[in-house]
């Protein structure tokens, strides 16, 4: 029976450990994040995006988006045509454009949760609600296989 207590007390305990090491206030590793993306020099890429929000079906699909000098060139749905590409705010889609929104919310967003890649800097996965009050205003991003040219 002992052994059973113990081994309840530690789930407990480390389950209240989870999500340790994810950037919640990401006062101080923006600007490293920024820093080291800078560094890198990457003047195009290719990434795989997926996004949550309150829009269009086919916008909750894994995008790739290819980017030059700082503007996106191309987007592909991959699992479906883009129907609504007019409606995507494109500097979401850009590096620079996460980065600049990651610095804009830790201001102002009731919840910001920001993932860095270690190698770039860019942010891996990034989640945002302003506000627990307002319903559909929450939305994140998840960037996957990232190639630089």
């Amino acid at each position: 029976m002992k052994p059973m207590v113990v081994a309840v007390t530690l789930a407990v305990l480390l389950g209240g450990c989870a999500g340790a090491g994810k950037d919640v206030s990401p006062a101080g590793s923006i600007e490293e994040a920024k820093a080291l993306w800078q560094s890198r020099g990457v003047m195009g890429y290719e990434v795989t995006i997926e996004q949550t929000c309150f829009c269009p079906p086919d916008l909750l699909q894994p995008m790739r988006v290819t980017v030059r000098e700082g503007k996106v060139i191309d987007i592909e749905g991959l699992e479906q045509p883009l129907n609504h590409p007019d409606i995507l705010d494109e500097r979401r889609l850009t590096i620079e454009g996460l980065l600049d929104l990651v610095e804009q919310a830790r201001g102002s967003a009731d919840k910001l949760l920001v993932e860095y890649d270690p190698h770039y800097g860019f942010p891996a996965s990034l989640e945002v609600d302003y506000s627990p009050f307002i319903a559909d205003d929450e939305f994140s991003y998840r960037l996957t296989d990232f190639q630089a040219y």
